[in-house]
């Protein structure tokens, strides 16, 4: 979905990086932050989606918006069009890490990411908002404090945080909008909230490691923040129950307030008797049933021990926590009703019952294209009345959950494509290509009649690497598809640089096209 990669931020997110700034154990991020690129390099693609690479879903209304690495867009059909926004000046850059909803408001927050030194280094490109349903938007700049904003005022202390004056590393990872505020989730820049859309913001002061909760009454001596040594500086999400109830999720556990922010109470894997499953906490959402509201996370190992990835759900305010989805690591959640979904990289799961029992997603493919997708890995989910939409590096997938057509009984693929210029072309997509998180998609037609397919894939020295399909029948009803994941026949990678493919179709001459694979 992208290559420039959206990871220019202020810690950096590989394991030697983030240890180095942090000072923790939690591990390599690149799985979550999904690197964004800041070219548009499949632009020439006039498709349904800006981009395959599906990674925010939120539904409002009848409203379903998506938001991928080469922006955000809209349909108001359940998927069948698109609206893209992607050329809407006030986006600074084209990758979207988080969207949020509220009657007309539509939020984003932006962000890419490029190799510096050889790493992947995250960085805020801003915020873009609009309060009318997108017909207009307005931008703000990425949260940064002036070197002097070290100090805030809390309650009868003085707090001293260090100023966080770069964009590199200051990523927002999830925004929240309640009852006027805006909050948002940042690697470095923390858990804060604006009241004026975003022209000020304020920052939230939470337990810090040591602690299991923080109030303004109480006497904090010599209390200093430092993201670099201090987990729970570090957020990834932010859920307000209400508009006293917030929860927020960090690298170093769940934070709970029920006043509003002021005063927070910490949840560890450490520090309960019915714990979380791990510390770090990348997604948080309510399910409301009753007149209650079940809190359901994401979890990811990070400083301690005995912490693994799963799912963590708690019934009575985070005192005690139910555990599920042992080892398997989960992205997002999206709630009908009783019925929870959970978008992972084991594929979409579902329970009716509170996790007591569980259905998975098998094999997806669609009925009516005979289009499949080839990876497990779903980084959202969202639900719009019977149906479910779930965001994937291969596109955007639904399915119809019903008591007389189960889950995941028949799906439906959308994906960006754009049709042949001539039966006897050939193009592939995305293109750049990097194989560490896409899958390459050869796009082809047989002319209108079934035909034996041969496709090839060469090195610049034209010596063949790749036979992707030998003499495979296929139909002449419609284009194809067929897939490369950037290996050789022998299963090894490929250093960067420029490859060919060639596409034999029986009864005509072969057509020719480049690849770039860009790691």
């Amino acid at each position: 979905m992208r290559r420039f990669a959206l990871i220019v931020r202020w810690l950096v997110c590989s394991m030697s990086a983030f240890a180095w700034l942090a000072g923790t154990q939690v591990g390599a991020q690149s799985p979550l932050l999904r690197t964004f690129s800041l070219e548009h390099t499949a632009a020439d693609l006039q498709s349904t989606l800006p981009s395959n690479s599906v990674t925010h879903i939120a539904v409002l209304g009848s409203s379903i918006w998506i938001g991928t690495g080469k922006g955000l867009a809209r349909s108001t059909d359940g998927g069948r069009n698109w609206e893209n926004f992607a050329a809407v000046p006030q986006f600074a850059s084209p990758g979207i890490f988080a969207v949020a909803l509220s009657g007309d408001t539509v939020w984003t927050s932006t962000g890419y990411s490029r190799d510096v030194d050889g790493q992947s280094v995250q960085t805020g490109s801003g915020y873009t908002f609009s309060g009318n349903n997108g017909a207009a938007w307005t931008s703000r700049p990425q949260t940064l404090d002036d070197r002097g904003d070290s100090l805030v005022t809390y309650g009868i202390n003085i707090v001293k945080f260090l100023p966080i004056v770069v964009n590199e590393q200051n990523v927002t990872f999830d925004l929240a909008l309640y009852g006027g505020t805006v909050w948002i989730a940042s690697w470095s820049s923390g858990l804060r909230r604006s009241t004026d859309n975003g022209a000020t913001w304020k920052r939230t002061v939470l337990p810090s490691k040591i602690m299991s909760s923080i109030a303004p009454t109480d006497t904090l001596v010599n209390y200093k923040i430092d993201p670099r040594q201090d987990n729970n500086y570090l957020a990834f999400s932010v859920y307000p129950q209400n508009a006293d109830t917030i929860w927020a999720g960090t690298a170093g556990g769940i934070n709970r307030s029920v006043d509003g922010g002021l005063s927070w109470s910490k949840f560890t894997r450490a520090t309960q008797r019915e714990p979380i499953l791990s510390d770090w906490v990348i997604s948080i959402s309510g399910q409301r049933i009753g007149t209650r509201t079940r809190i359901w996370t994401t979890n990811w190992p990070a400083e301690g021990a005995n912490q693994q990835y799963g799912v963590s759900v708690t019934d009575d305010g985070g005192r005690t926590w139910k555990n599920f989805l042992h080892g398997i690591k989960a992205y997002d959640f999206a709630f009908r009703d009783s019925i929870t979904y959970i978008a992972t990289e084991e594929g979409i799961f579902r329970t009716s019952d509170g996790g007591a029992s569980w259905a998975q997603s098998g094999s997806i493919i669609d009925q009516g294209t005979s289009e499949r997708i080839t990876v497990n890995k779903f980084f959202a989910v969202a639900t719009l009345l019977d149906t479910l939409y779930c965001g994937s590096s291969e596109g955007l997938v639904k399915t119809v959950d019903t008591p007389g057509q189960p889950f995941g009984q028949h799906w439906e693929i959308l994906r960006a494509f754009r049709p042949l210029d001539t039966p006897a072309s050939s193009y592939a997509y995305p293109n750049p290509f990097s194989p560490k998180s896409e899958t390459l998609r050869i796009h082809y037609s047989t002319g209108g009649s079934a035909a034996a397919v041969t496709i090839e894939v060469f090195d610049f020295g034209m010596n063949r690497i790749r036979t992707l399909i030998k003499d495979a029948q296929r139909s002449g009803d419609r284009e194809h598809d067929e897939i490369w994941n950037g290996l050789t026949d022998g299963g090894q990678s490929l250093p960067n640089g420029v490859y060919f493919y060639r596409v034999s179709v029986s009864g005509r001459d072969p057509v020719w096209a480049k690849i770039m694979v860009l790691q």
